[in-house]
Order: C-alpha cells, then structure tokens, then sequence
C-alpha cells in the first residue's frame, strides 16, 4: 500500500467536536484502535470549527490527504465548502459525516453533482473513522495492489448511507483481526510481514453501475461480493424509485 492517509483535516463546530471526543481524544482512540488492530502509521488529525478556517488553512499552505466535515459548520454550507476545496485540493477526498441522511438525499438531488466524494451517517464510534481512511486507502491502492501484485478483494455493493455506515466498520474489524491471526500462524518473519501486507482489500460501490465497473476490473482477485438484492442503478437515481 504505497499511497496512505497521514493528515486529515476535520472540520467541526464545538458541539459535535464534544461529540466526537467525548469518550476521550478522537487522534488518541484512533491510535489505540491502530494498535489492537496492528496497523501502523495512524494518521494526524487537525480541526477546525468553520469551511473559512478550512480554506483559509489549506491557502497558507498546508497539505491533507483527507478533509472530514460534518453537515452543520456554519454559514458555507457544505457543498459549496467541497467545491471550493476541490478547487484548492482537486485529488483530496472530501467526505461528509451526518445524522441527517434524508436531508443530504434531498440536496444531493436538487444539485446532481457534488463535490463531495463519500458520505457516511455518524455513529459516534472511531471505528467508522477507521474504516473510512482504509476504505480510502483500499480503492487509491487498488490497480496496483490487486492488478499487479494480486492482492483479493472483496465488493460490497450498497446504496443506504445508514446501512453501509454499519456495515464497512464492522467488515473492517472482522478482516483485520482474521488477517492478525492468519500473520500469528506464519512460520518465519518474512511471510509475517507479507500475510500482513496482504489483506484483502474491501471496494465499495453505491449503484449498479459502479458495481459492475468495479467487478470486470478486479473480477480475478475477488473473493464475494457482499449485496443486498435492491440498490440503485445509476449514480444520480433517486433511491426509493431508481433501484433494481
């Protein structure tokens, strides 16, 4: 995994921050989570309260390999924030943490586009973090993880934000402590190191069409496909009508 997440950038008010941290520092139960799980180079988080403090930050200067934000920051709503970051950082995922999962339909669709790359339902549990820096990480390693050195992966095709925020955490945490028991069994400390390395990788896709997409690419290296039997079909379809 040559490509990795070292810097994010949350951007939070005090109310959800609190939210966030109440059970201890997000950046010190993420590094806990890495620990257990024995993953390395856990990645530094930086916050800020406002899409202005974003912007001007990213502005200065500084770089992140993933912006974080939660719906209600302030008076830039977060899409214009995603566009404007976009246009500063045009190869930095944006991703938007919710409660509101009807609401973020709804502007989605008035707006058809949108700058931001995923959107998860928050569940206040690090855990879903984690498995949005590796779901991240998975699909920037993929062609050369999977295609050239022939990593397996496994698809998980699901159009409910709800659901998938469910889903992936647990998915995560089942692959990664088979992967540490399968790296215990290992005869010698070279093929520890590549039963670690080795790890199928989880893509995830929203529609039909992405689906397929991603399953003639990596059809060789696929271990399942994890689906219910209803999703959409195309990316822009409304989900209670456009679904197979």
């Amino acid at each position: 995994m040559s490509r990795r997440i070292r810097r994010i950038l949350l951007v939070c008010n005090s109310y959800d921050s609190y939210a966030l941290e109440e059970d201890g520092r997000i950046d010190a139960r993420i590094k806990q989570e890495y620990n257990e799980l024995n993953l390395s180079n856990p990645p530094a988080i930086s916050r800020v309260e406002t899409p202005v403090e974003a912007l001007d930050l990213v502005r200065s200067g500084e770089k992140f390999d993933l912006v974080m934000t939660m719906y209600n920051v302030g008076t830039l709503d977060v899409f214009t924030f995603a566009e404007q970051m976009k246009e500063l950082q045009p190869l930095t995922p944006i991703v938007l943490l919710t409660n509101s999962t009807k609401e973020i339909h709804r502007r989605i669709s008035e707006n058809h586009t949108t700058a931001i790359d995923k959107i998860f339902c928050w569940n206040n549990s690090t855990d879903l973090i984690i498995a949005i820096i590796k779901l991240l990480e998975d699909s920037m390693n993929a062609d050369h993880d999977i295609l050239e050195v022939g990593v397996q992966a496994i698809l998980l095709v699901e159009d409910s934000i709800r659901y998938y925020s469910t889903y992936l955490p647990a998915l995560y945490k089942l692959v990664l402590q088979q992967n540490i028991a399968s790296v215990r069994d290992a005869l010698n400390e070279n093929q520890q190191i590549m039963r670690k390395r080795a790890r199928p990788k989880i893509l995830m896709a929203t529609n039909y069409d992405d689906a397929v997409v991603l399953y003639e690419r990596y059809k060789q290296n696929l271990l399942g496909v994890i689906s219910d039997i209803g999703f959409v079909l195309h990316k822009n379809d409304d989900t209670s009508t456009g679904k197979l």
